[in-house]
């Protein structure tokens, strides 16, 4: 019969002791239970008790003469015998102790798994909340800057203008160099804004569409049949003449910008 816990294992108020070592010890980090033998405190321990104490040793296999092992075969042969299992001791404590500390693991992780699924839903919904939104204020954005477009246009044909007065001699020179320096000040201001607005316009469209190819990909929606039904009749009302082909050509690349 072997032992599964070391009898120098001892529990207490404040958790185990090891008595050979007179110290706390963690018994799931070292051989308290199982393979104590093994354990270089008892080891040590059993060696300084002198020679009348004897240290249990694993069970280890020993050649026999082949003689005795050819009769061994022979009685197995002619008479089997049922080897009974070994009887472990596991007192209720080490029961109990492991099996509170499983519990505190998968506890601990039951929580972060819920944790990841309540954020799971929050991106999913933020995600299309953000889209929705985007897609109401983009079209009021696109004509703010459609307006400015045309503003920046009609400074440029103001110094055309103002060159050509100037050329014909409408105007002199001082007249000119404030007309034009005041245009010009305008154009660049108007310019170098629109420039701005494309570059954060295509970062945000860029990155809103990213997030929602994602969750159309990661989330069992319909969403991704009913924007191939929708390239399906934009198809059929340009081959009608409903819809132009620049109109057509538009629709379909963002269609499929956010299918693809």
């Amino acid at each position: 019969m072997s032992r599964a816990v070391c009898p120098g294992l001892e529990r207490t108020a404040n958790g185990y002791i090891c008595t050979y070592a007179q110290r706390p010890i963690n018994p799931f980090q070292w051989y308290c239970f199982g393979d104590y033998f093994e354990c270089p405190i008892y080891v040590q321990y059993m060696k300084s008790k002198g020679p009348q104490a004897k240290a249990e040793v694993k069970p280890s296999q020993t050649i026999q003469p082949l003689q005795q092992q050819t009769q061994q075969t022979q009685q197995v042969t002619t008479a089997p015998t049922v080897v009974a299992p070994a009887h472990v001791e596991v007192t209720g404590e080490a029961e109990d102790e492991l099996i509170r500390n499983s519990e505190v693991i998968i506890s601990k992780f039951e929580g972060s798994a819920k944790a990841l699924n309540d954020k799971w839903k929050d991106y999913e919904g933020s995600v299309q909340s953000t889209r929705q939104s985007w897609e109401t204020e983009k079209a009021k954005l696109r004509r703010y800057m459609i307006i400015l477009e045309r503003i920046r246009n009609k400074y440029s044909e103001d110094l055309k203008e103002v060159e050509l007065r100037r050329s014909m001699g409408l105007i002199g020179d001082d007249t000119y160099n404030k007309l034009k320096d005041d245009i010009q000040k305008k154009l660049s201001k108007v310019d170098d804004k629109l420039k701005e607005l494309n570059t954060r316009y295509q970062e945000v469209e860029s990155t809103i569409i990213q997030h929602y190819r994602r969750l159309l990909l990661t989330t069992v929606t319909p969403e991704i049949s009913k924007l191939k039904l929708s390239l399906a009749k934009l198809e059929e009302m340009y081959r009608d003449g409903k819809i132009s082909k620049e109109v057509y050509e538009k629709l379909k690349a963002e269609i499929e910008g956010v299918i693809s």
